[in-house]
């Protein structure tokens, strides 16, 4: 304290006249205020990017950025809100556990003023708008993230056994599953095995994401899910599938080499999956449209209703979401798809990815997200499908599960045993 007083010490008649010397030795921001901090979590590292354009608009307030990768996000997100101990001002939920989290009592209700999110995410899709509703229509959580999806397709592939790799002529014979399939047969043969129409059962299952599993408080199988059972055993017996398990040293190489066709996948795959496992392919792949409209994924943000600081958090969240020059820079520089209509469509007709082969991915993504359907999600339907279903289509595939009936048997079974306050037909 005593070298800083001698520094700025000025005799008076010096102070009168140069205010600007005193301005230079306060310490905090321009204006003497001290800068506010807020603590932001997320399962992902991807908020780096909205965190250093947030603090250049907002130099007084500091965001402290914390990742926790892996399984165990959500268990210290509840225990730190339960607890209040450390808890975050600010934190992401994963699509997958939103409408776990949309009804917590922790989240803070961001309807009514000062925030107005009801007058704000009209600017965003349907299907993301009915992700930030709890069970009384209040937002609680703002998805920041566009997530409808397509069929990625290998350009050179697709002249080889289409005999063109246009867009727009590809997605006109892939626009059914048995379509797909006929392609799958004809160019496992004629590769001699080398090369197949999709690189595991999962693409098809994910072009249904999001169908509800229970309606109020009753469990309901949508035949869509019998469908999917069907279409995945057919492709396995007409040797369509490559047999990559997502993830696997080999799903990725298969991007790379040009062993698949075809990957359906949402608009964050771009930079996370193909450009992450397949960066020296640039200009090799193109958008298409396939049998269904769909949405895989997503990540939502919402404020913790405890904290202290929430203007400042407030103001991260309506940035990160609507701050329409951040999100056209987004869009730019990382090839984002963004949850804003408006942002979207303006950029639609002029960005064009390199990596796909220049082709308008924003105009593609837009069309594709206005086709979404929207869904009620519960807290229930996640893990159904997820940890119940998904588990019995893979017993179902191999043969170790014989009929779609005991299929139907078993995912009652699992629910019951799961939910015991749900309501599941008996057989």
């Amino acid at each position: 304290m005593k070298k800083w007083f001698k520094r700025c010490a000025v005799p008076m008649m010096v102070l009168a006249s140069s205010v600007m010397l005193l301005t230079g030795c306060q310490t905090g921001t321009s204006n003497g205020s001290k800068q506010q901090e807020i603590t932001v979590w997320s399962f992902t590292d991807e908020a780096g990017y909205a965190i250093e354009k947030f603090e250049e608009k907002y130099p007084d307030i500091k965001v402290n950025f914390v990742n926790i990768p892996g399984n165990f996000y959500l268990t210290k997100l509840k225990s730190a809100l339960q607890t209040r101990s450390k808890a975050p001002d600010v934190f992401m939920i994963e699509n997958a556990n939103i409408r776990e989290m949309i009804d917590v009592p922790y989240l803070e209700n961001l309807s009514p003023p000062p925030y107005n999110a009801d007058e704000l995410i009209k600017e965003q899709y349907p299907f993301v708008q009915a992700n930030e509703k709890d069970s009384e229509g209040n937002v609680r959580a703002i998805g920041y993230q566009g997530t409808p999806g397509g069929i990625y397709y290998r350009r050179d592939l697709a002249k080889e056994y289409l005999g063109t790799d246009d867009p727009e002529k590809v997605s006109a014979q892939i626009d059914t599953w048995e379509k797909i399939f006929a392609i799958g047969e004809k160019v496992q043969e004629q590769s001699g095995n080398k090369v197949h129409a999709l690189a595991n059962w999962n693409g098809i299952a994910n072009s249904y994401d999001g169908i509800p599993w229970v309606k109020d408080g009753k469990l309901v199988i949508d035949p869509t899910y019998m469908k999917v059972l069907d279409l995945v055993r057919e492709a396995r017996h007409r040797r369509v599938l490559a047999e990559y398990e997502d993830g696997s040293a080999g799903y990725a190489a298969s991007m790379q080499k040009g062993e698949v066709m075809f990957y359906p996948a949402a608009t964050w795959g771009l930079q996370f999956t193909f450009k992450a496992n397949a960066p020296d392919t640039e200009g090799l792949w193109g958008l298409a449209h396939g049998p269904s409209s769909f949405s895989s994924g997503g990540t939502y943000i919402a404020m913790y209703n405890q904290s202290d600081r929430k203007d400042a958090a407030w103001k991260f969240i309506e940035f990160y979401n609507f701050n329409h020059e951040f999100l056209t820079g987004l869009a730019k520089d990382q090839d984002y798809f963004t949850s804003n209509m408006v942002v979207n469509d303006q950029l639609a007709d002029s960005l064009t990815s390199a990596y796909l082969g220049g082709q308008k991915h924003f105009e593609f993504f837009s069309e594709a997200a206005k086709q979404v359907p929207v869904y009620e999600r519960t807290k229930y339907d996640g893990i159904i499908n997820t940890d119940i279903y998904r588990n019995l289509l893979q017993l179902y595939l191999n043969g170790d599960i014989e009929t779609k009936e005991d299929v139907v048997k078993r995912i009652k079974r699992d629910v019951r045993l799961r939910f015991p306050e749900l309501d599941v037909e008996q057989e």
